[in-house]
């Protein structure tokens, strides 16, 4: 069930214009001031792309999220095109749909030597949902119950339900299902450097993250919940790869599954 959400007014349900030309004024024109949703849900300060036989390839990301991109500029430079702008993770606050401050972002295409005339004008839709409805609807399973996110960081009720991945495919069962057994920690990554980074932006608080665990207990991905300030989100994004689980098991038989955590950076 997907969670049901108020969208930012009108000006979210946005349809991608058809380019008039192969050049990145009129990218830039299209994309400009306009809220986007990343068909790779990337929320990395920077998100590279490849243009690989006539499709566009996104290179590894480190973190996750559910977030509005407002482009700025879109440059291009011999094969590589960048665009400038900010993002917002988006939170529910009050019922409605809400973005949670601004924060730098850029994305990099390198055209692999293709024609930027024929590939320009595809880069819009190739990138981003054509509203934020559809990226909503598009959200992995795993997360999709829970995102977006409240802004208060307590984790949702709207499902009382658990995920688990097996045989290949997403299972959706009853929160206190007997036979599931929740991954558990080992070994829990430190980021000693943590709290200085946050003493250093001037912020305090908690994040929120949700890892998607896999039956042999690895983070395999890293889904920004409630985020508090850039650097200090990735720095525990990235230790949150770093720590050592014991997969979930479902009937005796390890799992993938979602975990949640908060950290504090105070």
């Amino acid at each position: 069930m997907k969670i049901a959400t108020t969208i930012l007014g009108a000006a979210l349900l946005l349809t991608h214009p058809v380019l008039g030309q192969g050049d990145v004024s009129a990218l830039e024109t299209a994309l400009h001031g306009k809220p986007l949703g990343l068909r790779t849900y990337s929320a990395d300060p920077v998100t590279t792309y490849t243009w690989l036989n006539g499709k566009l390839v996104p290179g590894a990301i480190q973190m996750h999220g559910i977030e509005a991109f407002f482009s700025d500029t879109v440059r291009q430079k011999g094969s590589k095109i960048t665009i400038d702008g900010q993002s917002s993770i988006l939170v529910r606050n009050e019922g409605k749909l809400a973005p949670m401050g601004r924060v730098p972002m850029r994305l990099e295409v390198d055209l692999q030597g293709a024609d930027a005339a024929t590939v320009i004008p595809q880069l819009q839709a190739a990138l981003f949902f054509p509203n934020m409805q559809a990226a909503l609807n598009g959200l992995p399973e795993f997360v999709s119950d829970m995102l977006p996110f409240p802004a208060d960081g307590k984790v949702p009720t709207t499902c009382r339900c658990s995920h688990i991945f097996q045989d290949g495919k997403w299972v959706k069962l009853e929160e206190n299902d007997p036979k599931l057994k929740g991954p558990t920690f080992i070994k829990m990554a430190s980021n000693p450097g943590l709290t200085q980074m946050a003493i250093d932006a001037k912020v305090s608080g908690t994040i929120t993250l949700i890892y998607f665990v896999n039956d042999i207990g690895r983070v395999d991905e890293v889904w920004l919940a409630k985020p508090l300030a850039p650097g200090v989100d990735a720095s525990a994004a990235k230790s949150g790869r770093e720590n050592l689980l014991r997969p979930a098991t479902y009937d005796g038989k390890p799992v993938g599954t979602v975990l949640v955590q908060t950290i504090s950076a105070n």
